[in-house]
C-alpha cells in the first residue's frame, strides 16, 4: 500500500499553536525507530584476503594519484533528500528556533554545521552555545537516519580494484568521526581507506576545499594529484577549490546538472584505472558506458 509522505514546514511557535503539528512532529522523528525492524541490516562485504592493503609510504611511492570519496551518495545510498531538511526541522523545533527556509537550506547544504548555525542562520554567537547547537543536531541525524546504510551497486568491486593496484582511499564527509566510522563498520569496510576525514579534522565547509585539503595531506599527495568522488555540483566547487579534479557520481542529482564535474558516471565501476590516471594528469576522458568497468589493465611510463 502506497504511502504519501507530507511535506510540511510551519515556524517552530506553530507548535504550541496547532497541537496536530506536533502530533506530526512526534510521528516524524520516532518514525526511522519504529520501523527499525522492518530494515534486515545489509550482507557485510568480505575483503578478499589476498588484497591486503600495504604501508601508506609503499602506496605513495607507487603511484602518481589518489581518490578522494565522498560517504553519502557515493559510497552509501542517499536516497533520501527530505533527511537532511527534516533533521533541521526538528532542530528548530526542538530549540525553538525559526525553521530555514529553503533559499538558506540549500545556502548551508555541506556546511559544517557550527559554521552554519554561526555564519548563516544566525542562531547564536556564543562558541559553546553553537557547539551545542550543532552536536543536538547530529543526535537528530544519527535518530532520524537509523544507522542504516547500503553500499551503492558496484562500490566494493571499484574499491578492490583500487586495493589491487595499490592507489591510496580517503574518505571524507562533515560527519563526526564517530558516526563515519561506525557506519563504515555497518557496511564491512574497515581497513580500505588510507585516511578518514571527518568534521572534527577541518574548519571550513563546503563550498570551501579544505575537507579535500586535509584528506590530500593524510594521503601524503598534493592537491593536483588527488581525484574526488562526489554526488553534487557543490562539491565539484569545492574539489575545484582545492585544485583537483572531480567526478560526480549520478543519484539524487541527475547527469545533466553535474554537467560542470571533469566526468559523470553513474557507478564508481565505470572509469578504469587509466581513466583516472588521465583525469588526475588533467586529460579530458570521454563518455564511456558499463561495458568499459574497470579495465584491469595499466601502463606506466618511466
Amino acid at each position: 500500500m502506497p504511502v504519501k509522505r507530507a511535506h510540511l514546514k510551519p515556524h517552530a511557535a506553530d507548535i504550541k499553536r496547532n497541537p496536530h503539528v506536533h502530533e506530526l512532529y512526534k510521528l516524524v522523528y520516532r518514525l526511522p525507530e519504529n520501523l527499525s525492524w522492518l530494515l534486515a541490516p545489509p550482507e557485510i562485504p568480505k575483503r578478499p584476503a589476498s588484497k591486503k592493503k600495504k604501508q601508506k609510504d609503499e602506496i605513495v611511492a607507487g603511484n602518481s594519484f589518489g581518490v578522494i570519496l565522498e560517504w553519502e551518495g557515493v559510497v552509501v545510498d542517499d536516497d533520501d533528500p527530505d533527511l537532511e531538511p527534516r533533521v533541521w526541522y526538528v532542530l528548530s523545533l526542538e530549540e525553538g528556533k525559526s525553521f530555514p527556509p529553503d533559499a538558506l537550506l540549500k545556502k548551508i547544504e555541506g556546511m559544517r554545521t557550527d559554521q552554519a548555525i554561526a555564519e548563516v542562520l544566525c542562531w547564536s554567537e556564543d562558541p559553546a552555545e553553537i557547539q551545542r547547537l550543532a552536536t543536538h543536531k547530529e543526535v537528530i541525524y544519527q535518530k532520524l537516519q537509523g544507522g542504516y546504510y547500503q553500499l551503492r551497486p558496484h562500490v566494493l568491486d571499484f574499491l578492490n580494484t583500487l586495493v589491487g593496484f595499490d592507489i591510496p582511499i580517503a574518505i571524507a564527509a562533515p560527519r563526526s568521526r564517530k558516526s563515519l566510522e561506525e557506519g563504515i563498520k555497518t557496511v564491512g569496510l574497515q581497513g580500505y581507506f588510507d585516511a578518514i576525514v571527518a568534521l572534527e579534522d577541518f574548519c571550513l565547509g563546503k563550498p570551501d576545499g579544505e575537507m579535500f585539503e586535509v584528506a590530500a595531506e593524510q594521503l601524503g599527495l598534493e592537491p593536483d594529484a588527488c581525484v574526488v568522488f562526489g554526488n553534487s555540483n557543490l562539491t565539484t566547487e569545492s574539489a575545484h577549490n582545492a585544485g583537483m579534479r572531480c567526478v560526480a557520481v549520478a543519484g539524487r542529482h541527475p547527469a545533466y546538472e553535474l554537467q560542470s564535474a571533469n566526468h559523470v558516471v553513474r557507478w564508481l565501476d565505470q572509469l578504469s584505472i587509466v581513466d583516472l590516471q588521465r583525469l588526475a594528469n588533467g586529460e579530458v576522458i570521454g563518455r564511456r558506458g558499463r561495458e568499459s568497468d574497470m579495465d584491469m589493465e595499466i601502463v606506466i611510463e618511466e
